[in-house]
Parts: structure tokens; C-alpha cells; sequence
């Protein structure tokens, strides 16, 4: 039948390169960072003549260039001192315990005799490696660790390291126990969104290696580029690139104009709103108790959810609060009690799609 064939000839080849508008995709150089990438590099930097560094505290929304920043750091420390430095990077959403993160390193650094060892046991080991040279280790996405207690290990018995929280969360580094905060003792660096020229200019170099030339239309990009701007996560205009790009081929177009950037920004839209349909169980419950109780003490909100029978406890229950802010479902308001303690009174976000 040809069919394949038959589609090559029906619709121009766009896509040069899908992969540069992946979000794991790392380019040679990340633009407007250079600043936040100097000042990391200067924290990690005593660790190549063996002295003590500094620790770390990155903050930022999501999709303005943080992880992408690290990475870029660690590649280069890997090509020219890997053999000073041990290089630990470690995404906690994946590894969010004391024990798997234990683990995790222990692969990293080429120690595979974990079986039946407790996660104290396994820190002395790691410490005893990794104390030959010096360690920098980053923990990615760390707000969602369900512990800290391999941070206090790690910060006691490794001598010469830089530790890395990254996080979109700026209470994280207040909200620890005060014994590891202390000893933490971090520099923080904000990393802000990006501003709408700098919006333009990193979806621009993505295009001019991801599309045929002259094949995006200038009210497409622009249109995208706004949208992108607007949601301050430059993940969001590179999604709206690719799926432009495959509203447009799918319709046998040789080029990608406004009409398939406004069906990708719809599709983008569906697809947030209708998030909430995948969410877990219990967060649907959560999110079902604040729409009825919208404006009510966050302490208030999980005592109904208790009583409902609700089975998880007051920290995971802060979690998933936490997840659905992100989400956008719902608002949090700082107010004083009149003892003149803060607290927080969540609202449901009624401009939501109804599930």
C-alpha cells in the first residue's frame, strides 16, 4: 500500500531535530544563566586544591533552568577533575528516602555490596570512599524527600564536599531540622524566570536546530513565545513548538502557521486542565474536601479529612497540598492568628475545569 511513502510525498519533512525540544535536551551553553552558573562554580571550586566548599541552596519555578545549569557544571567538572572530585547527582523524586538515596549513591560511586546492610553502615561506606577525594552532590527536586537523615550523615562524615539542594520551594531550607540546617550553613541562589526577550531567545536557537528553515511562521513563534512567557517555564513553549510542528505535518503543511500554534495552545490547556483526572485517589479527596471548605484553615482542612477517614499523616498530607498549589487547583493565604502566628487558609481555584 505505500502508505509511508505516500506521506512523504503528501506533507513536508518540518522536524530536523525532535530531540532538541526534549526537556532533558541540554545544550552547548545555557543563555542568561552565566551569572548563576559562576557563582556555583565558585562554591565548588575550594574542592580542587582539597579544601572544604560551600553548600548550596538553589531555588527557582519550574522550568527556568536550574537542573539544566547543574548539569552543565557537573559535565564540565567530569571532563577536566573527575579525578579529584566524585560527581553525585540524584533525583529525588525517583529516590526520596534515607535509604534508597544511600543506595543510589552507593552505585555511583561503584560500591555494589548493599545486600542486607542498614543505611548507617552503608553512609560509613560511602564515607570512607568518597573521602579519598572530595564529593560534590546534588540533590535535585529535593522538596519531595521524605527524610533527611542521610543529609546530617553526609554533612558530618564526608570532609571535603559542596551538597546542592535544588528546589522549587524557598520555605525548604527553613522548614529543616535545625541540627542539619546549621550544619548546612548554605549560600542560596534564586534562579528567577525568564524574562520575555530571553523567552524569545532560548525557544529561537531551539528552533533553528529542531525546524526546516523559514517553516515556523513569525505570528506562530510569537504567538508561542507568549504563551511560553505567560506561563514563566520555558518547558511549556518548547511542548508548544513540537506539537505545532505535529498539528502541522499531521495536516500535510509545509510549513507551521498560527492556526497549528493556536490548536497546539488549546491542546496545552486541555491537557493541564485534565490533569486532575490523573490524579491519585487521595488527592482527588483532598481537593473534593477543600472545594467545599474553600478559605478554611489548612490545619482545619485535615482534621475533616481525618474524620472522612483519610489515612495519611499530617506530612504527607502538608505533600500533597503542596502538589496541588504547583498544579494550580489551589491558592494558599498567609494570615496571623491573633496570638500573632502564621497560618495558612486554602482557597480552591474556582476558575478550574470541573471534574
Amino acid at each position: 500500500m505505500a502508505l509511508f511513502k505516500a506521506a512523504q510525498k503528501e506533507g513536508g519533512n518540518i522536524v530536523l531535530n525532535s530531540y532538541v525540544l526534549d526537556y532533558d535536551y541540554m545544550p552547548k551553553l545555557v543563555p542568561y544563566r552565566e551569572n548563576q552558573q559562576h557563582f556555583i562554580a565558585q562554591c565548588i571550586k575550594p574542592l580542587l586544591s582539597k579544601r572544604n566548599a560551600r553548600n548550596l541552596f538553589i531555588y527557582g519555578g519550574a522550568g527556568v533552568g536550574k537542573t539544566v545549569c547543574i548539569k552543565h557544571v557537573l559535565r564540565e567538572l567530569q571532563e577536566e577533575y573527575s579525578d579529584v572530585v566524585h560527581l553525585i547527582y540524584i533525583n529525588c523524586w525517583k529516590k526520596d528516602t534515607s535509604f534508597k538515596i544511600v543506595n543510589d549513591v552507593c552505585e555511583q560511586i561503584g560500591y555494589s555490596w548493599t545486600h542486607n546492610k542498614r543505611t548507617d553502615e552503608l553512609v560509613s561506606v560511602i564515607s570512607s570512599i568518597v573521602n579519598k577525594k572530595s564529593a560534590v552532590i546534588v540533590l535535585d527536586e529535593a522538596d519531595k524527600l521524605k527524610d533527611f537523615d542521610f543529609l546530617y550523615s553526609f554533612l558530618e562524615d564526608i570532609y571535603r564536599k559542596t551538597i546542592i539542594l535544588i528546589t522549587n520551594e524557598k520555605d525548604l531550607l527553613v522548614n529543616l531540622d535545625a541540627r542539619v540546617r546549621s550544619r548546612l550553613n548554605a549560600e542560596i541562589l534564586e534562579f528567577k524566570p525568564y524574562n520575555k526577550e530571553e523567552t524569545e531567545g532560548i525557544l529561537k536557537e531551539r528552533v533553528e536546530y529542531a525546524f526546516v528553515k523559514n517553516t515556523l511562521s513569525k505570528e506562530a513563534f510569537e504567538l508561542i513565545c507568549e504563551k511560553s512567557f505567560e506561563a514563566g517555564d520555558i518547558r511549556s513553549g518548547l511542548y508548544l513548538l513540537r506539537e505545532a510542528a505535529n498539528i502541522a505535518e499531521l495536516s500535510f503543511s509545509q510549513n507551521i502557521d498560527i492556526n497549528h500554534a493556536k490548536s497546539a495552545i488549546e491542546k496545552f490547556e486541555e491537557f493541564s486542565a485534565k490533569d486532575i483526572l490523573e490524579m491519585a485517589s487521595d488527592q482527588k479527596d483532598i481537593l473534593s474536601i477543600i472545594k467545599e471548605n474553600s478559605g478554611t484553615l489548612i490545619k482545619d482542612i485535615f482534621d475533616i479529612y481525618q474524620k472522612s477517614g483519610g489515612q495519611k499523616t499530617y506530612r504527607t498530607f502538608q505533600r500533597k497540598i503542596e502538589e496541588l498549589k504547583k498544579a494550580n487547583f489551589i491558592e494558599l493565604k498567609e494570615n496571623l492568628t491573633p496570638d500573632g502566628k502564621v497560618s495558612f487558609n486554602i482557597y480552591y481555584s474556582k476558575g478550574l475545569t470541573e471534574y
